[in-house]
């Protein structure tokens, strides 16, 4: 027997779509930098955020979730494409393995640290 004052609290949460879009979207921007899953939680948050704005379940937090990632993503592919011209300006400049290899571990002191 319930009061008609009280609610029930269980099942999912109305804004469930919208912050899982948000918290995906925030994600993706402190995981820009980790081999693409930057890109792959963006990309989660956006759909994600999609599904909110549709369903009208967190709307004001799937429009949120949607502008981060979308910010993610382009941070992310600014990201690979700085990462990229580096590595092939190394690989156009020199033409010996070592000489390749030293010029990537003075740009990327983290790949040298891996190798070691």
């Amino acid at each position: 027997m319930t009061s008609p004052g009280l609610r029930s609290t269980v099942g999912a949460s109305p804004r469930g779509p919208g912050l899982t879009a948000l918290a995906l979207g925030v994600l993706g921007l402190l995981t820009f930098w980790m081999c693409g899953l930057g890109m792959l939680l963006a990309v989660g948050g956006i759909g994600c955020g999609v599904v909110a704005v549709a369903r009208g379940r967190g709307r004001g937090f799937g429009y949120a979730g949607i502008a981060v990632s979308l910010l993610a993503l382009g941070v992310a592919g600014a990201a690979l494409v700085w990462f990229g011209r580096q590595a092939a300006d190394c690989s156009g400049r020199y033409q010996t393995a070592f000489d390749r290899s030293t010029c990537l571990d003075a740009r990327f002191p983290l790949l040298k640290a891996h190798r070691d």
